[in-house]
């Protein structure tokens, strides 16, 4: 008989004396003496159960399928479980298998609600899984403006007090959430493992500000609200500062976001049970929590009740140049990142799926094996979190597959 199944029937059980003991005046002493033996203290009712990801999150694949199964060996014999393959294609990205599409923006998943270049999830699938990966889907969400009819983002600049609009459609609208949902259905019906949903899910400072959400927030908050009083500035767009009200709205705002991740999470799970969700966040969620959410509306509170994941996007030489610091203040940023995922989920801190960066953003040219080595060096309990590494291209060098993945 199924574990859980003869834990709940203990539990029942208990829930019985307790009862009995009630009707017909037992003693507690009595009561106890009777149910001392059960294991009720071992049962953990966790919404989450989740296994330590140790992934490769792969931007474009090789140009042929040998090169991928000869890398799926190499994977393999690494200790990496987990392969994260982008399913989405923006203008400008290169193509998987460097096929040649007359598309320049579309999706590599049979949908009826975006372009298709090719069914490259359903072939990819079938070979990651002979070899024992899980397969996680890599897809965009604001950015899949694949509908013209579709709301766009509103945007405010608190210096030049004018509207524009932003990339990408409104999270917020219901006709967006309408489509994303219908969207990622279709994402769901193939036998993946899970979905990573990129960052671009969520809304920068001053996004999201179109009379449609404003009057949601005066109905569900009683407040009215206009971006001329969310911003204090001087007409200097790098010394803009946030009014009382600004935060209230930011709060709101993560809110509704955490809400669709949720109904999105719950309705894709009614076709793949077993499906997990990841959401993209920015390093900032984890070491500046208030940052994270004026700036992106990240915040990991709200969240951690909607996703199974928390994809940390902890890539050192990003932070070295946002925080101007250098190489080796980058790495102490990390451990002390780390230490403060444990702390947030002491009991499962593999649900941070903590990405470290191979490649440098700006060159495009593959981080040194060196430098890896040496930022490991200083993310001592890294190997209580998942673990990431991103992207594939370039691939790094064995010794380093086995020190991020087996050797630790």
């Amino acid at each position: 008989m199924n574990r859980k199944v003869i834990k709940l029937i203990l539990f029942v059980s208990l829930l019985q004396i307790i009862y009995v003991s009630h009707l017909f005046g037992l003693e507690l002493e009595q009561v106890l003496e009777e149910i001392k033996n059960l294991p009720i203290e071992k049962i953990k009712f966790k919404q989450f159960e989740t296994d330590k990801l140790k992934a490769i999150q792969i931007f474009v694949l090789p140009k042929t399928q040998k090169e991928l199964e000869e890398q799926m060996i190499i994977w393999k014999n690494c200790g990496i479980n987990t392969l994260i393959l982008r399913v989405f294609h923006n203008e400008g990205d290169r193509y998987h298998f460097f096929i040649d599409s007359p598309l320049k923006k579309g999706v590599y998943f049979k949908t009826k609600h975006a372009p298709l270049i090719s069914d490259t999830l359903g072939f990819f699938i079938p070979i990651a899984k002979e070899y024992g990966f899980k397969v996680y889907a890599w897809m965009t969400t604001r950015y899949a403006d694949f509908n013209g009819d579709l709301e766009k983002v509103v945007a405010y600049s608190p210096t030049k007090k004018n509207y524009y609009y932003a990339r990408g459609i409104n999270i917020l609208s219901e006709n967006v959430k309408h489509y994303l949902n219908a969207l990622y259905t279709d994402l769901a019906e193939y036998p993946i493992d899970g979905i990573l949903l990129q960052d671009d899910l969520f809304l920068r400072y001053n996004e999201g500000l179109d009379k449609d959400t404003f009057g949601k927030f005066k109905y569900e908050t009683g407040l009215n609200i206009s971006p001329q009083n969310l911003f204090l500035t001087n007409g200097d767009e790098k010394h803009v500062k946030y009014s009382e009200e600004f935060w209230i709205w930011r709060e709101w705002k993560s809110k509704k976001i955490a809400e669709f991740i949720g109904d999105l999470r719950k309705n894709l799970k009614k076709i793949n049970p077993s499906l997990k969700i990841v959401v993209n966040l920015t390093y900032e969620a984890i070491s500046h929590p208030k940052g994270a959410l004026a700036w992106l509306a990240h915040d990991i509170e709200e969240l951690k009740n909607v996703s199974d994941y928390f994809s940390l996007m902890a890539y050192h030489r990003q932070i070295m140049e946002e925080l101007n610091i250098n190489k080796e203040f980058s790495f102490l940023y990390l451990a002390d990142m780390i230490e403060k995922c444990i702390q947030k989920f002491p009991e499962d801190p593999q649900r941070i799926l903590f990405k470290l960066q191979i490649k440098d953003w700006k060159t495009n040219e593959a981080i040194s094996d060196r430098e890896l080595l040496e930022l490991m060096r200083y993310a001592k309990n890294i190997d209580k979190l998942s673990l990431a590494l991103v992207p594939y291209p370039p691939q790094p060098s064995y010794e380093i597959l086995k020190s991020f993945f087996s050797g630790r």
